[in-house]
């Protein structure tokens, strides 16, 4: 009889198996490793309690979850990370606040990457952290591709029940104003709504098929950021374009397409091409 760790094992292994896709309903995955699905759905369910897996809200789907994606990065980056790690890099030496990299886990901003400052009065989050979308930078900046009801899906919880800081958001209507302004300027900007003495600006970054995957953003004390939002977010931009091409490289080697660099404004929020 397997254990139950070799069971969560062989789980875990058939979201790899078959190249089906990223995404698996229960059904498939019960199937796939010969067990009832109740008993999947069961594993599945701790599993995202976990981090390990997460359920898209509306396919009902399961994916691997960026919990298990950082703890594998130990011994083997992902292509996002690997292609983020300078970029932040590069934004800590020439801002001297904290740079992150954030991507979407169900209604959350899930930080999978961070980058120390020198400053010795420092802010921002940690990997693994959770933080709601309607207040941060982050969250606000992965929603630039959500539509107005989507944006409400994931945030209502949040509004309905607010823990933040003074200037967040409080309502619907309060948070798509904000979002719309933010999104054809290209970057988003959350000060004091997380917490007072925090201000934080996020830019989205994006695959080759122009899809929003992660946002890079820095966090601050509001005395030193409320200054240069515009200086970060320009600095964020040239980060984002960095990490893009990266992430670029290895389709251009498979389809031929030529090497190019792709630049951005601070405005617009989806990359232009030079001409």
């Amino acid at each position: 009889m397997d254990s139950a760790a070799e069971r969560v094992a062989a789980l875990l292994l058939a979201f790899g198996a078959g190249g089906a896709g990223n995404d698996h309903g229960v059904s498939d995955l019960a199937r796939a490793v010969g067990r009832e699905r109740s008993q999947v759905s069961r594993m599945l369910k701790a599993l995202e309690r976990g981090g390990l897996v997460e359920q898209d809200p509306q396919t009902r789907r399961y994916r691997l979850g960026w919990s298990l994606l950082v703890l594998a990065s130990s011994a083997g980056d992902s292509a996002l990370l690997r292609a983020a790690r300078p970029a932040l890099r590069r934004v800590v030496a020439r801002t001297g606040e904290v740079a992150l990299l954030s991507v979407q886990r169900g209604n959350r901003s899930f930080t999978v990457l961070r980058e120390e400052s020198t400053q010795s009065l420092r802010a921002g989050g940690w990997v693994g952290r959770s933080s709601p979308m309607h207040c941060t930078a982050s969250g606000r900046a992965l929603l630039f591709d959500s539509d107005d009801d989507l944006v409400e899906a994931l945030t209502e919880d949040d509004l309905r029940m607010p823990i933040s800081g003074p200037a967040a958001p409080r309502t619907v209507d309060e948070l798509l104003e904000r979002l719309h302004v933010e999104r054809d300027r290209g970057y988003a900007v959350a000060s004091e709504e997380v917490e007072i003495g925090l201000t934080s600006v996020g830019v989205p970054i994006r695959d080759h098929t122009g899809t929003l995957i992660a946002v890079i953003n820095i966090s601050g004390p509001t005395s030193r950021m409320i200054g240069r939002i515009d200086e970060s977010a320009r600095r964020l931009c040239i980060a984002a374009a960095e990490i893009e091409t990266a992430l670029q490289q290895p389709f251009q080697r498979e389809t031929g397409t030529p090497a190019g660099r792709t630049t951005r404004t601070p405005t617009g929020s989806r990359p232009r091409q030079p001409r």
